[in-house]
């Protein structure tokens, strides 16, 4: 009778989900889980840190809406990647995350690099379990892809104790299925009465509005938010990964919600995956929302449906089959045309194009030093329908999400989600870049979040993985600082502990990890930058030095919740 590795068990249970890459940073306790990855043909890509291995598995998860996997060691492997759990459970954003483990029969006896695996990461994340048994690890990998792929996508976690990847067992005893095999795949739809009650809500509304977020884009209804929207003549407004669910082009599209003057003026909203957190849905209601508007909200969670804002009707379900039912029922009620005409939508068009007029005046200013607005201009123009750019930064990202433009879904990313972590974007770059080979993908990140994973641009040279990298340089925590500024009125206070070194030579330090580096001081050298970036066909650097002072609309609307007035008028009891 054969005998199997459990190590080996482990890559097999991998490549039954089709998993191509494992994001990993080496060590004893999972060397024989490595064995095994070479044994099955799964390439391991050698991370320099294991934040960053975690990321890079959020990277390809983000981009190909499959199950991103890494491979820490024991301790501190393990304590080192829980920023990257944490940013991906706040993402919804399937992570697999195998560890090492002090071997089982060392339990509770301070062994080397002993640490409470399963204690440790079960609050922050879908699901955390130890396998102890070598026959058991198939069942024990499915459990974790089925746990990360229900609901609410999110990361899982599983241990495996070192003399458990060590033993041998009987390969019959086994048994490795297709994931069609132990986990649904089908669709939940809505109850057809509240789908109904919101269908009609929408059609008598005077000013409806669709918010799209995350859970659109997790469950791949793109194309039923631009249906429906055309059909019921609904403009749409989206929040983190909604952005390209409806191109940014489309005529119904009046951009980024937050800040957005519409959510204000609108009487009924339908909200499609859309968690109301703080920039959505309290402490700004007054200012963002008309006191009497209606909220239809629609989401697979039910734990976050009516969370944080009241609504009208609340549907669960996947946001893919709900829009689905929802066009069916209007199409029962209005017939095969739709809604024919609304005045709103001149209003929203009108309103979206003043918006960008303005901004695009801004980005016309030639002057040095170079304006954040003028080289989110120059980068916009080489973002076409086979490249991805993934956000990274504080004014960096408020920047980019301003004057880029999404052409698909998924492909302008913003890391940080309601987080707001940084220091994802190179290793993210990394992932999205492996999972679309045949893309260019850029990572835009401020200089604080660059060099937070920047060595990851060794890992990028290594395994030749060419991405490229626009470090949009103030030299400083830029937020903060224009946030200080504006709430201070005093620019020696406000850097305090928010300005960085101006003399540091990003594109050196590239160029020292084996990749292409150039500075950009002038802004008619922002193009040629990158045209010599890509056509170099390395990973790349551009170290991008734009004015330090520039301050954009988000920095001037946090300026003012930090305002002690009105934290007492929201805080009294």
């Amino acid at each position: 009778m054969a005998r199997i590795s459990g190590g080996r068990l482990v890559a097999k249970a991998l490549k039954a989900e089709g998993v191509k890459y494992v994001f990993s940073i080496p060590g004893g306790h999972i060397s024989p889980i490595y064995e095994g990855l070479m044994d099955e043909g799964i390439e391991i890509i050698g991370m320099r840190h294991e934040q960053g291995a975690g990321n890079a598995a959020d990277g390809w998860a983000r981009v190909t809406r499959t199950p991103g996997v890494c491979l820490v060691t024991a301790g501190p492997g393990l304590a080192n990647l829980l920023p990257a759990l944490i940013q991906a459970q706040s993402a919804g954003s399937p992570v697999v995350a195998i560890t090492g483990h002090t071997p089982f029969v060392f339990s509770d006896k301070e062994a080397f690099q002993e640490i409470d695996s399963v204690g440790i990461t079960a609050p922050i994340v879908k699901w955390a379990r130890l396998c102890a048994f070598p026959h058991r690890i198939p069942e024990y990998v499915q459990m974790a892809f089925r746990h990360a792929m229900s609901g609410r996508w999110g990361p899982v976690l599983l241990a495996f104790p070192l003399d458990t990847v060590c033993m041998e067992c009987d390969e019959e005893r086994v048994a490795i299925l297709p994931p069609e095999r132990y986990r649904a795949t089908s669709p939940v739809y809505g109850d057809p009465v509240l789908v109904k009650k919101a269908v009609q809500m929408l059609i008598e509304a005077e000013r409806p509005l669709m918010i799209i977020g995350s859970g659109a884009y997790w469950s791949g209804a793109w194309n039923e938010v631009v249906q429906l929207a055309e059909f019921l003549k609904i403009p749409v407004a989206y929040t983190e990964m909604g952005m390209g669910c409806i191109p940014d082009e489309h005529p119904l599209c009046v951009g980024n919600v937050i800040g957005n003057p519409l959510t204000s003026r609108a009487d009924v909203i339908l909200a499609v995956g859309v968690v109301f957190g703080e920039l959505l849905g309290f402490g700004t209601e007054e200012r963002m929302y008309a006191r009497d508007v209606k909220v239809i909200h629609v989401d697979i969670d039910p734990t976050v449906v009516g969370k944080n804002r009241p609504i009208d009707i609340g549907i669960i379900g996947d946001p893919k089959a709900v829009l689905s039912q929802m066009l069916e029922a209007a199409r029962e009620v209005l017939g095969p045309e739709g809604v024919k005409e609304r005045n709103w939508i001149n209003v929203a068009s009108n309103t979206r194009k003043a918006l960008v007029s303005a901004f695009e005046a801004q980005a016309e200013d030639t002057s040095k030093p170079i304006k954040p607005q003028k080289l989110m201009k120059e980068i916009r123009e080489f973002l076409t329908k086979d490249t991805i750019a993934i956000l990274d930064g504080g004014d960096t990202t408020v920047w980019a999400y301003i004057y880029l433009r999404a052409k698909a879904p998924g492909q302008i990313i913003g890391s940080q989600a309601n987080l707001g972590y940084l220091g994802a974007g190179v290793p993210m770059g990394i992932g999205a870049k492996l999972a679309h080979p045949d893309k260019t993908v850029f990572v835009i990140t401020g200089d604080g979040s660059f060099l937070f994973n920047g060595v990851e641009l060794e890992t990028a040279a290594r395994h030749e993985i060419p991405i490229i990298v626009i470090i949009v340089n103030d030299s400083a925590w830029g937020m903060v600082y224009h946030q200080n500024v504006l709430t201070w009125k005093d620019k020696r206070k406000a850097a305090v502990g928010t300005r960085l070194g101006e003399k540091v030579r990003y594109d050196k330090f590239a160029e020292s990890l084996g990749c292409y580096g150039e500075m950009v001081t002038d802004p008619s050298e922002i193009k040629p930058a990158i045209k010599r970036a890509i056509e170099s066909g390395m990973p790349a650097v551009i170290d991008v030095r734009i004015d330090p002072e520039a301050i954009n609309l988000l920095d001037q609307y946090f300026a003012t919740t930090v305002d002690p007035n009105l934290w007492r008028k929201h805080w009294s009891f």
